[in-house]
């Protein structure tokens, strides 16, 4: 159980004045325009470390307002499911869950000590399969004292309805180098356990990275998540295009210009239903609430969009060990691709890149040839922002790749 800083001895306040802060706090609260982001057909994901909320000795010095503008958000952007971190007083999430109304449940994490991860999601579109799980407990340590939350659900949109697997996850801080091996073991542990229980599973993983992916903040070394990045027939980072693009998630002022420490990374069977281009960071907020950085979090929501009902004819099948090799650079790309074959023996070769509704925006067939190598570079300049799948098939050989185009 989590031990929490005793509060303050309040001063006595005139019950006359009371009733007017009250009155001020809710009608400013009810005053706060959210943007809507969520759609009724789309499944709409978010993550947020909502800085120690409910501490009254960290974070933000009004809990009361912080409290308000977070119920706003929730209540007015529309999300589906919420992973949220920093939640330092239990009995204020409870209270929040409480004055969302009765189309708002929450899951807390019993482990983590005095910042808590957790889950809020809305009933109508969220149903749980079973009970929440505390994953990876044996590696506390790697994990900051944050073991991941796990939750299976059931999705429920007009269209269709299928079932996710979600986990948040809060990763150490800082930029040290232990805390960085420490970042590195704990991405190894989750991607073991990824790849051996849930080799075809849809997953969503929400959460406060504490790190970049293009490279680390310690030293500018690899991404501690390096792994899940060398393995893009599996995983993909839906919000590698803000990294790409140096877009903040960590807010040191309201520019929020800080790193980008805040991701969602998906399995490859959420692929075909991520909306191109809809992950995003939540930066209306600093516009929303003044001085948002020091009032409200000292981190946006990070957010994306799946859609089930998109026509996805294309599958691409994971690269297989074969008679060709493809490699796909720079990724990120802006105006030029750079594609390079590598064939065992002399055979025909098709190549082809295609955006994530399966359209075919490049394509080729080389004939079989002498030469190990053939390499071909693309101009991409009209191409928009986005994911895109570069596939070769050499017999029954098949290999892919996923880069992202940035502006």
């Amino acid at each position: 159980m989590a031990s929490f800083s005793a509060l303050p001895t309040p001063h006595p306040v005139p019950r006359c004045c009371a009733l007017l802060l009250a009155g001020l706090l809710i009608s400013s609260a009810a005053a706060q325009t959210v943007p809507t982001l969520g759609t009724e057909h789309t499944l709409d994901v978010a993550t947020w470390n909502i800085e120690w909320f409910g501490d009254p000795s960290n974070g933000p010095g009004d809990d009361a307002q912080q409290f308000e503008r977070v119920k706003a958000v929730i209540q007015q952007a529309g999300i589906d499911l919420w992973a949220v971190q920093e939640i330092a007083d239990a009995d204020d999430f409870d209270r929040l869950l409480d004055e969302l109304g009765s189309d708002f449940a929450g899951v807390l994490a019993t482990n983590s000590g005095q910042q808590r991860i957790g889950f809020i999601y809305d009933t109508r579109t969220v149903q749980l399969n079973g009970s929440p799980q505390h994953i990876l407990e044996s590696f506390d340590y790697e994990f900051a004292g944050r073991p991941p939350l796990q939750i299976s659900t059931r999705i429920t949109l007009p269209d269709t309805t299928v079932t996710v697997l979600f986990i948040t996850v809060h990763m150490k801080a800082f930029s040290d180098r232990t805390s960085y091996e420490r970042r590195q073991s704990a991405s190894s542990r989750l991607k073991n356990r990824l790849d051996f229980l849930h080799p075809a599973d849809r997953v969503v993983v929400l959460g406060d990275f504490n790190d970049e992916l293009g490279r680390s903040i310690y030293l500018g070394l690899p991404s501690p998540y390096q792994n899940f990045l060398d393995d893009p027939d599996d995983y993909y980072f839906a919000s590698l295009p803000l990294d790409a693009q140096d877009l903040g998630t960590y807010c040191s002022s309201d520019a929020c210009s800080g790193s980008t420490l805040d991701h969602i990374l998906v399995t490859d069977e959420m692929l075909p239903p991520l909306v191109d281009g809809a992950a995003d960071r939540f930066l209306a907020l600093t516009s929303v609430f003044s001085a948002y950085s020091s009032t409200t979090s000292d981190h946006l929501p990070v957010y994306a969009r799946f859609d089930f009902t998109r026509a996805t004819p294309l599958t691409p099948p994971p690269g297989v060990p074969g008679r060709a090799a493809l490699a796909a650079y720079p990724n990120p790309f802006t105006d030029a691709l750079t594609i390079e074959v590598a064939r065992g023996r002399p055979e025909a070769v098709r190549v082809a890149v295609y955006d994530l509704l399966g359209r075919a925006v490049w394509q080729d067939a080389w004939a079989a040839t002498p030469e190990p190598t053939r390499t071909v570079t693309i101009p991409t300049g009209t191409w928009a922002p986005g994911v895109y799948v570069v596939r070769v098939a050499s017999g029954t050989d098949v290999h892919s790749r996923l880069v992202t185009r940035v502006r």
